[in-house]
């Protein structure tokens, strides 16, 4: 075989260049790498020791600025609650600034829409802590540090509860009422403590076995915590037609059983029972530690209240414990710590009043109504829930005040009321002046009936003529025109108590001041209430001498 020159040589000695130049490992073609992209990992690195200290000096020169950095960088302001967006309810609020370790406190500064309220802020443990009283709707916290805006927050407060109203019951043949009715601004409803569904429209059917249950409570949540609760009757309510019955006249077995045979004979179905009066006086012997302490019961011939109790159960009677709040003569004479005080010194009115703002005092009432309840009333109603009047209050002195309103005391205290009862099933009322329906408002005493209706199942404004003044409603002499006048008063109360769930059973007058009052009066009265659509009413004479001629004979 004749080797050709020209030919691709089979055996040949690798140049220096082929060995430094791969091969691709199926082709065998040779792979140029530059020389920039040559691996440099099998060269050898040799520093000196003057490099090897410049290095280690550029780290540690480099974690000191950064640790500085980072120290530097920690924000003033960590936390802020309520959070940006925030649906909150509470009164007060409670706004709460958590701040950076060692910030000192004299630079920070806190305003609520746009007031500077840091001198009222506590600082503790490093939070920043206000509770502050806000209204409803929109609210707007700064936090700023150095005149620095460091935190804010934009929040909603809503401290209004849902409506939740029962509008009828149906009772089946199989022991099941179905109660309906229907809530607004919820967004869950509970039956006990089980959720319940409701429609789009807010209506709801609810059904319960009355054999097995005789009330139930009904609970509506919106989406800010506020609740509503009720107590509903698993067979429907009486329409209440009833009269007040004086300690005296509860005390005296004859009569008290002449009030008795009177509901018999007639129309009425209620009777309203003191249990504690304007005197201070606690109608028979209470077991409540202040009414023992201050010894306010009757000293003889007490109300005998099982024996009441009895005597309403067996003739169908719906019994209705009055106990006056505010007005307590006797725990203000004995207990001076817990009265109203005059400016000049001494108890403001006579030593007459009781301070509304005293938390002692609110526990003195709802143990009483606890106690009422236990002993088988089937409703509590709470006069005197306001502040004094009659008198300069101008000179008075709460004790207790804390800074809150006369309204917001008030309604805080119907709260406290309604929670305390709540697991007793109870109902709860409570009576109103007349002309706080009216344009004169809450009158100075605190009276704000549309949020005091928010917590109450009945509300009894006392609508009696002869305290209108001349021209009230434009009528020249209210006293003398009891229909017209009632009927102004009711409609007023009406468009208050919208939406609350709160039903109108209002007081109408049967005895006589400057107009004498019978018959026609009365019945005058009673004509505006069905006019308006009110089935309910009571009257009311301090002496208990009640028209018979007013009212309608039992069927």
């Amino acid at each position: 075989m004749i080797y050709d020159r020209r030919r691709k040589r089979i055996f040949a000695r690798r140049s220096l260049a082929a060995r430094l130049v791969p091969r691709a490992k199926i082709t065998g073609k040779r792979v140029y790498r530059p020389p920039a992209e040559r691996s440099v990992s099998s060269r050898r690195l040799r520093l000196t020791p003057r490099a090897l200290w410049g290095i280690a000096g550029l780290a540690v020169l480099l974690l000191l600025v950064l640790l500085l950095t980072v120290g530097r960088g920690k924000p003033a302001v960590r936390s802020l609650v309520p959070e940006k967006g925030a649906l909150v309810s509470g009164s007060p609020l409670t706004v709460r600034v958590e701040l950076k370790k060692g910030l000192p406190p004299d630079q920070v500064r806190l305003t609520v829409d746009g007031e500077d309220l840091t001198e009222r802020a506590a600082l503790g443990d490093g939070m920043l802590t206000l509770e502050a009283g806000l209204p409803d709707g929109e609210h707007r916290v700064e936090v700023t540090v150095k005149d620095k805006m460091e935190a804010y927050s934009n929040f909603v407060v809503d401290n209004t509860p849902p409506d939740l109203l029962v509008e009828g019951w149906d009772l089946r043949d199989d022991g099941i009422t179905v109660i309906s009715g229907r809530v607004e601004g919820a967004s869950a409803l509970y039956l006990e403590d089980r959720k319940v569904r409701f429609a789009d429209d807010g209506t709801f059917n609810l059904e319960v076995n009355r054999n097995e249950l005789t009330s139930v409570r009904l609970s509506a949540v919106d989406a800010a915590g506020n609740r509503r609760e009720m107590v509903v009757d698993t067979a429907p309510p009486p329409q209440v037609k009833g009269v007040h019955v004086s300690i005296w006249v509860a005390a005296n077995l004859d009569l008290f059983r002449k009030m008795v045979d009177l509901a018999k004979r007639t129309e009425l179905n209620g009777l309203q029972i003191d249990i504690k009066d304007e005197s201070g006086l606690v109608g028979y012997a209470s077991q409540v530690p202040l009414a023992e302490e201050v010894n306010s019961h009757l000293k003889k011939g007490g109300v005998d209240i099982e024996r009441v109790m009895d005597k309403c159960w067996y003739n169908d009677i719906y019994p209705i414990a009055r106990i006056v709040c505010f007005k307590d003569p006797i725990v203000a004479s004995k207990r001076k710590d817990l009265a109203v005080h005059a400016r000049g010194g001494g108890l403001w009115g006579n030593g007459q009043w009781l301070d509304p703002y005293n938390r002692e005092v609110w526990e003195y009432i709802l143990g009483l109504a606890q106690e009422a309840a236990r002993k088988g009333f089937k409703e509590i109603q709470l006069d005197y829930v306001r502040f004094p009047s009659d008198g300069d209050v101008t000179t008075c002195v709460f004790p207790a005040d804390d800074g809150r309103g006369k309204e917001e005391t008030l309604v805080e205290f119907l709260k406290y009321m309604r929670e305390g009862l709540k697991p007793l099933g109870v109902v709860l009322s409570a009576d109103v002046f007349g002309l706080t329906g009216s344009h004169q408002g809450t009158m100075g005493i605190g009276q704000d009936v549309t949020a005091m209706a928010r917590y109450l199942d009945y509300l009894s404004p006392m609508v009696y003529p002869s305290h209108y003044n001349p021209g009230e409603y434009q009528i020249k002499d209210p006293e003398s025109n009891p229909h017209d006048t009632v009927y102004m008063s009711l409609v007023d109360f009406q468009k208050k108590l919208e939406g609350t769930g709160c039903k109108l059973r209002p007081w109408l007058q049967d005895f006589s001041l400057r107009v004498t009052y019978g018959t026609s009066q009365v019945q005058a009265q009673m004509r505006a209430c069905y006019e308006l659509g009110i089935d309910e009413w009571l009257l009311w004479d301090p002496n208990c001498t009640y028209t018979e001629g007013a009212l309608q004979p039992a069927e």
